[in-house]
């Protein structure tokens, strides 16, 4: 697991048992925040903003995996080792924000194709396109 080298981790943080280690842009290392809560992923222990996502991870046992979050309202990275269940609910919440995203694109993308039809209509009614536009 090789997380991005501008985030400034000069080495991986042993994490025992299902732990947290907190790191911030800095290189500083915190404990886990009472902000974030060990089965909800998605907060950020440093801002408890909620668009923590995975920049990385892998399996380290049966039931558990090492996760590298991030934060793209603070720059906060966290990583550590997590249940199979918190990783399931991170998963759940992930889809969430990606069914959201994808609706409003579908509603940005529908008032712009609108915008631009309704212009093309009005300068066809103005008479302002010729067939050497095309």
């Amino acid at each position: 697991m090789q997380p991005d080298g501008d985030h400034n981790i000069q080495e991986r943080p042993q994490v025992p048992g299902a732990a947290g280690v907190d790191i911030t842009r800095d290189g500083a290392r915190h404990a886990p925040g009472s902000s974030a809560s060990p089965d909800r992923l998605h907060i950020c222990f440093h801002c408890a903003g909620e668009l923590a996502y995975p920049l990385d991870w892998c399996e380290e046992g049966p039931r558990h995996w090492r996760i590298v979050l991030r934060c793209p309202e603070c720059e906060s990275l966290r990583e550590g080792v997590f249940e199979q269940s918190a990783v399931e609910t991170l998963d759940d919440e992930l889809d969430r924000g990606a069914s959201a995203l994808l609706a409003d694109l579908k509603r940005i993308t529908h008032a712009n194709m609108t915008d631009e039809i309704e212009f093309f209509v009005r300068a066809l009614d103005a008479d302002l396109i010729i067939p050497s536009d095309f």
